[in-house]
């Protein structure tokens, strides 16, 4: 009896389809050289800045990087 068991397990799992999983390949992006600063800053002031990013459609850290940018290094 057990073996009549696993000769119809056997015969479903011969039935059944494998789907092979697809791959997604994404590109590399280029790395650049960062390094991770921490600071505190006013709770209402990062909201502001938040909100400011949500409406250019941009990270936080692009705006807070391009704002850096024109006052310093510009």
């Amino acid at each position: 009896m057990a073996k009549q068991d696993f000769s119809d397990l056997i015969g479903k799992a011969k039935e059944t389809q494998i789907k092979s999983p697809i791959q997604k390949i994404v590109p590399i992006k280029e790395k650049k050289a960062e390094t991770i600063f921490s600071l505190y800053i006013p709770t209402e002031k990062l909201k502001a800045l938040k909100i400011m990013s949500a409406e250019k459609n941009i990270s936080l850290k692009e705006l807070i990087n391009s704002a850096i940018d024109d006052k310093y290094f510009t």
